[in-house]
C-alpha cells in the first residue's frame, strides 16, 4: 500500500515538507505499478480480500491523505482512466479550508467529496483537525475519530469504516480509540510493518520518490537498501571508525622541593 499526499507542481518554497510530486512523475509511478501487473483496489477492498483469505497476490492500493483539491484534479482522473481504484482520507474539520502545512493549497469541500464518492473513490476519515494523536488524551483522540466518522457518514449517507492516522502517528492507546470509534481498519504511514487491521502499514511517497525508489518501496526493500548505502558510504565509514586515541604525553615529574635544615 502506497501513501501519497499531493500531486501537482509546487516550488520547494511552497512545499517545504515535500508532500507533493508532479503529475508527470505520478504518471510514471502508475506506469511502473501497471507494468508489474498490480490490480489497484481501494484500501478497504484490499484488507477485506486479505481478511477473507482470498488470494491477495497481485493486489495493491494507493491512498491519498488530507483530501487536497489539487490531488483530486490531477491524480484521480489519471487513475480512473486506467481503471484503478483509490482511497482518500479527509480531515473533516478542514474541508474547504487551506491545508495547515502547505500554504494556499485547499482541502476538498463536502460537495467535492460527494462527487468523488459518486465516481467510486473510497472516502475515509482523517480525524477532524489533523492533529498528532499520540500526544492527546484518550478522550480527545476518541472525539476526533468519532466526529470525523459521523460527519462523513452524514455527508455520504453510508457507513465509513476506514481511517488514516494524521502523520501516521499511533500508539496502542490510539489503536484502541480507533476500535472504540467503530473503525474496521486504520492506516499508519511508516513503511513495512506487521499487518493488523487497525495498524495497516503504508509506504509514504514524498517529492524525492523517483521510480527507482518506488520500485524499492513496492518490494519492501527501500529501508534495508537505504541503511546499506548509508552504512557503506562516507558517513557509515566515519561512524564505524574507532575514535582516535589521545596523543601520548610523557609524564612530567616535578622536581623535588629543596628543604632547608
Amino acid at each position: 500500500m502506497l501513501c501519497y499526499h499531493g500531486v501537482g507542481t509546487l516550488t520547494h518554497g511552497e512545499d517545504p515538507s515535500g508532500l507533493f510530486i508532479s503529475r508527470g512523475l505520478f504518471r510514471h509511478h502508475l506506469d511502473v505499478i501497471q507494468g508489474q501487473g498490480y490490480d489497484v483496489v481501494a484500501v478497504g477492498d484490499l484488507w477485506r480480500a486479505m481478511a477473507a483469505g482470498s488470494a491477495a497476490n497481485g493486489l495493491g492500493s494507493i491512498s491519498f491523505d488530507d483530501g487536497l483539491v489539487k490531488t483530486a484534479r490531477e491524480a484521480i482522473p489519471d487513475m480512473l482512466d486506467r481503471g484503478m481504484a483509490c482511497t482518500i482520507f479527509v480531515p473533516t474539520g478542514l474541508m474547504g479550508r487551506a491545508h495547515p502545512d502547505v500554504e494556499d493549497e485547499l482541502i476538498l469541500t463536502g460537495e467535492e467529496i460527494q462527487e468523488l464518492a459518486g465516481e467510486g473513490v473510497e472516502i475515509g476519515a482523517h480525524t477532524v483537525d489533523h492533529l498528532w494523536l499520540p500526544g492527546m488524551s484518550y478522550a480527545d483522540k476518541l472525539d476526533q475519530m468519532r466526529r470525523s466518522r459521523a460527519t462523513l457518514e452524514d455527508l455520504l449517507g453510508k457507513p465509513v469504516t476506514s481511517m488514516a492516522y494524521p502523520y501516521g502517528g499511533h500508539d496502542a492507546e490510539t489503536v484502541r480509540a480507533a476500535q472504540e470509534a467503530g473503525f474496521e481498519l486504520a492506516c499508519g504511514c511508516s513503511g513495512p510493518a506487521p499487518w493488523s487491521p487497525l495498524s495497516l502499514p503504508r509506504s509514504p511517497i514524498f517529492s524525492s520518490a523517483t521510480t527507482l525508489r518506488l520500485r524499492l518501496k513496492m518490494a519492501g526493500l527501500y529501508g534495508p537498501v537505504h541503511r546499506l548505502v548509508a552504512d557503506s558510504g562516507p558517513i557509515g565509514r566515519w561512524r564505524a571508525k574507532p575514535p582516535p586515541e589521545p596523543p601520548h604525553r610523557e609524564r612530567r615529574v616535578r622536581p623535588r622541593e629543596r628543604t632547608t635544615g
